[in-house]
């Protein structure tokens, strides 16, 4: 075998899996690790990225049993270095077959920014595959509308549409909610949005279509998509509208009803932050033997991730992160209040509290790329 050929031997596949907030990234991501694990033999690490730094998705990724690194305080495309500096860490660590990567929900231009630098700077390395975007398909009518404003008061939304704009491949997601009429519906506008780009219909819950998504990571298919010339800077209003909050605790029960106690939480930020106020909370609850994520989206709690039993006897691991149209005060009121009477209401002890709570800078790419 030739020196050229032997190198493109050892690339690892690499794949983004971008999309907005409470699309399913990270359980798409976690249910194709499984599949690849399963059904192909190869194994799977994943790169996680929030503004935050203590992640739920981290956490999650690792009770599902995989390798994972993270990209904390910013996207992939403000801190690339790093980002491929954990790439390579994962490598040497175990060389995994693919690795999975999803950046921030908010994340804009990821195929100028992330995806083509990644497979222009290092082609020996790493074998990237199409840009995938996970896009809602129950909330696919505000997703593709046309905004009428920006800020606080507006709530209306260009970050969606730059990601359908953005993709290689879109993978609609939360089908087992939808029926096929609907299903058809959004498959008909975004060809409409984005005509001639390939769109996948899928459930991570049913497992309808996954195999076709793993098929696509396994086949010998790369990244080809010309960049587009957006303008970062024309999503810094929107994305500075939206506040972050993260806690991380440990927590000590008796015996915890883990999904009542999580839903009771959600359910005080959701009559707080009524309907497309809130973009994305994430609460993961964990032991060594026990997991449960759940996540409001929108108004709607959904349960994102079960391992063992939801009942919880002694002490646990609490983390909370959540991305909201408000201040970083009053999102600070908000959750103090909420976990401090769910806590009471179920006699859980929360100790060792971590508390971050902030706005956003925008990112700066510092390695856009248009070809």
């Amino acid at each position: 075998m030739s020196e050229q050929g032997s190198a493109k031997a050892k690339r690892t596949r690499f794949a983004i899996i971008g999309g907005y907030l409470g699309s399913g990234k990270t359980t798409l991501a976690t249910a194709i690790a499984k599949e690849l694990r399963l059904r192909h033999g190869k194994s799977t690490a994943i790169v996680t990225n929030d503004q935050g730094n203590v992640l739920v998705d981290t956490q999650y990724v690792k009770d599902a049993g995989f390798d994972v690194a993270e990209v904390l305080g910013g996207c992939f495309c403000s801190k690339f270095p790093e980002f491929v500096k954990n790439a390579r860490t994962l490598v040497a660590m175990g060389r995994p077959d693919v690795i999975l990567a999803e950046p921030i929900g908010t994340s804009t231009n990821v195929l100028s920014s992330v995806v083509a630098p990644l497979r222009n700077l290092y082609p020996d390395e790493f074998e990237v595959a199409p840009l995938l975007v996970v896009f809602d398909g129950t909330r696919a009518n505000e997703m593709l509308e046309r905004p009428t404003g920006f800020g606080l008061g507006s709530q209306s939304r260009i970050i969606p549409l730059n990601q359908v704009h953005d993709a290689e491949v879109i993978l609609i997601s939360k089908c087992d909610l939808m029926s096929q009429r609907q299903i058809e519906d959004v498959i008909e506008r975004i060809g409409v949005e984005a005509p001639g780009t390939e769109v996948i219909p899928y459930s991570a819950h049913n497992s309808m279509n996954l195999d076709k998504i793993v098929d696509l990571l396994v086949s010998s298919r790369t990244s080809q998509k010309l960049p587009r010339p957006d303008d970062p800077s024309i999503f810094a209003t929107e994305k500075a509208s939206m506040g972050w909050y993260n806690l991380s605790g440990r927590i000590q029960a008796t015996r915890l009803d883990l999904s009542a106690f999580i839903t009771t939480l959600l359910r005080q930020v959701a009559e707080a932050f009524p309907g497309r106020m809130t973009g994305h909370v994430k609460v993961v609850v964990s032991t060594p033997r026990v997991a449960v994520k759940i996540g409001l989206v929108e108004g709607q709690v959904q349960v994102e991730g079960l391992k063992g039993s939801r009942f919880l006897e002694g002490e646990g691991r609490l983390v909370i992160n959540a991305r909201i149209t408000t201040s970083p005060e009053e999102m600070k009121r908000v959750f103090e209040q909420a976990v401090e009477s769910t806590c009471a209401r179920f006699e859980v002890e929360l100790t060792e509290g971590s508390v971050s709570c902030f706005a956003p800078r925008p990112e700066q790419p510092d390695h856009l790329h248009r070809e």
